[in-house]
């Protein structure tokens, strides 16, 4: 408890540092910490430390996020969003336009609510990308496909993460850490909650999870289209299972 609450000290002093210096040398309109380091959600030891940062001259980002992880420390790390480009409901959530509940389960709910959302848009856009493909489609083509692919899943493991934060109290890591992750979403935490995804559905997101990790160190290889149709096809229908089983997740826990 007491090293957490040191490393959550930490990265405050890191982010302050990073807020000044987007301002002071990058010229940003203003720098916002937002998420767990601004008690959006719990802090915990494998936390990063999450900057939203508006009106950075152009071409300046990349550059701004280097000279912002040259002030981290080993085992911190940084997301930097640029704000005028992020989805409505995660800047509403930055600003903090809209109240968070008391109650954790609705606040947790919230959250979900959001992350589906956003899963929405990326599969509204794989299914528009796919009624323009070539016959058969391109390589670059299929790096774009590919790349929805990733985000589909990490958007799902993002929502599993939350409720293994705020929940369970316990987020996997070590060498498998996202397998483990989605099974134990689909495991029952006694006294605590139910599964949240059935046997059926873990094993779909699985094939997902496979791709995403072969995508991020396919260096060299060519992606190949048969092998990934399939799970663009079924996205609409995967995204809705996740939803109504999240839906019945938290009607559960209500209950409870």
């Amino acid at each position: 408890m007491q090293a957490t609450v040191q490393s959550k000290a930490k990265a405050l002093t890191v982010a302050a540092a990073c807020t000044r210096l987007l301002q002071v040398e990058f010229g940003a309109k203003r720098a916002i910490v937002f998420g767990s380091l601004a008690g959006q959600g719990p802090w915990h030891d494998r936390s990063d430390i999450d900057i939203a940062v508006e009106g950075l001259p152009p071409g300046e980002f990349f550059r701004a996020y280097s000279a912002c992880c040259d002030l981290l420390p080993p085992g911190l790390n940084l997301d930097l969003v640029p704000l005028e480009h992020v989805y409505p409901e995660m800047r509403s959530r930055i600003l903090q336009e809209v109240e968070m509940p008391d109650d954790p389960i609705l606040a947790l709910k919230g959250l979900v609510e959001d992350e589906l959302i956003t899963l929405s848009r990326v599969v509204n856009n794989t299914t528009d990308f796919m009624e323009r493909l070539s016959d058969p489609p391109s390589q670059l083509e299929l790096r774009g496909l590919a790349s929805y692919l990733h985000d589909f899943y990490t958007g799902i493991e993002s929502i599993f993460r939350r409720i293994a934060v705020r929940l369970d109290k316990n987020l996997p890591g070590g060498e498998f850490s996202h397998v483990n992750l989605l099974n134990q979403m689909s495991e029952i935490r006694e006294g605590v909650r139910p599964a949240v995804i059935d046997e059926q559905l873990k094993l779909r997101l699985r094939d997902y999870l496979n791709f995403r990790h072969f995508f991020r160190h396919a260096y060299g290889y060519e992606l190949n289209w048969n092998q990934m149709r399939l799970k663009l096809i079924i996205m609409p229908e995967t995204l809705e299972m996740l939803r109504q089983q999240l839906m019945c997740f938290f009607d559960e826990l209500a209950s409870q």
